[in-house]
C-alpha cells in the first residue's frame, strides 16, 4: 500500500496540484485505505477512476486526506506558557497578528481568540487561520462547538489560564455552541498548503501544532522555513508536544523557560503595522 499511495499522491499533485508526496506514506496510506471503504471502492485504481470521472470530488478526497481534528484549549500546558511567556511581549506591538497553520475545524483558533480576549489584546489581534481542506475551513468558518465538547473543554480552560467561564464566549444555538461575533470577527479563515504556497503575512506568533508530525523530513523543513521568514522581530513560533524544529538548520531556538515555544535564531525584519481589516474586508 505505501508504494500505491505514493503513486496515488504523484498523480494527485500532476493532475490537480494537491501536493501529499510528501506526507507520511504509513498516514497517507491508512486515509486512503478509509476512503476507499467508506466510498465502497475496491482499492487506489477504482479511486482514481471515481475521481477522475467527476474531478470536482477533488476537494472531498483532500478534506478526508487531512482528516481534521480540532479540540478547543486542547495542550492547555503549551496554551499557559504562551499566556505566561509569550502575551507580555505580544502586548509591546501595536498590531499583533497571529498565524494559526493547519487549524482544521478552527478550535484552537478560537481558543487562541478567547486567550487573547481576556489579556485585553483582541482589539489590535487579527488571526490568521489556515488549511489545506476547504471543507474544514467551512465548517470553522461557522464558529459552531458541540454544546458537550465546550462542558468538557471546561477544565482545559481553566489549565490554560483562562479566566472566568468558558461558556461566556459563547451564545447556545440549539445543541450547539456559537463563538461571539465579537471574537469571530478578529478570525480570517485562509486556504494555505504548506506544501506548495509561499509566505502570506507577517506574524508575531505562529503555532503550528500537529501537523508537522505527518510530514516527511524535507517537508518539515520547507514548512519551518516558511514560518521563519514569515515571522518579525521579537516573533514567536509554537509546535505541538511531540514536534520539534529539528532539521531548519537552525533557524530557531527553544525560548528559555519553555518546553514547545521558539524564537527565531536570526534578526528577521521589523513588523510591518498593518490597519485591522473589519469582517467585510477580511481574506474570505
Amino acid at each position: 500500500m505505501p508504494h500505491d499511495a505514493a503513486d496515488f499522491a504523484a498523480w494527485v499533485y500532476r493532475d490537480f496540484g494537491h501536493d501529499f508526496r510528501q506526507y507520511r506514506l504509513g498516514t497517507l496510506g491508512r486515509r486512503l485505505r478509509h476512503l476507499c471503504a467508506g466510498l465502497h471502492l475496491d482499492g487506489l485504481a477504482a479511486l482514481r477512476d471515481w475521481l477522475s470521472s467527476d474531478p470536482r470530488r477533488i476537494d472531498y478526497v483532500v478534506d478526508q486526506i487531512c482528516v481534521p481534528v480540532s479540540q478547543l484549549f486542547r495542550e492547555p500546558g503549551t496554551l499557559g506558557e504562551l499566556r505566561r511567556l509569550v502575551f507580555p511581549a505580544l502586548s509591546s506591538f501595536p498590531a499583533i497578528t497571529v498565524w494559526h497553520a493547519g487549524c482544521a475545524a478552527g478550535q484552537e483558533a478560537y481558543s487562541m481568540a478567547i486567550l487573547l480576549d481576556e489579556a485585553g489584546l483582541l482589539p489590535r489581534s487579527r488571526i490568521f487561520a489556515s488549511d489545506i481542506s476547504a471543507g474544514a475551513l467551512a465548517q470553522a468558518a461557522r464558529g459552531l462547538v458541540p454544546a458537550a465538547q465546550l462542558g468538557a473543554a471546561a477544565p482545559r480552560y481553566r489549565a490554560s489560564g483562562g479566566t472566568g467561564d468558558l461558556a461566556r464566549h459563547f451564545t447556545a444555538q440549539g445543541d450547539q455552541m456559537r463563538l461571539s461575533r465579537r471574537l469571530m470577527s478578529h478570525i480570517s479563515f485562509v486556504r494555505h498548503n504548506l506544501a506548495t504556497d509561499a509566505v502570506f503575512c507577517e506574524a508575531n506568533l505562529i503555532l503550528c501544532c500537529n501537523v508537522l508530525i505527518y510530514f516527511e523530513r524535507p517537508l518539515q523543513c520547507r514548512a519551518l522555513e516558511l514560518f521563519s521568514d514569515s515571522l518579525v522581530r521579537g516573533g514567536h513560533l509554537c509546535l505541538g508536544q511531540r514536534e520539534t524544529p529539528i532539521g531548519a538548520g537552525g533557524r530557531f531556538a527553544p525560548m528559555p523557560g519553555s518546553r514547545w515555544i521558539y524564537r527565531p535564531t536570526a534578526q528577521p525584519r521589523p513588523p510591518l503595522v498593518l490597519p485591522f481589516l473589519p469582517p467585510d474586508e477580511r481574506i474570505p
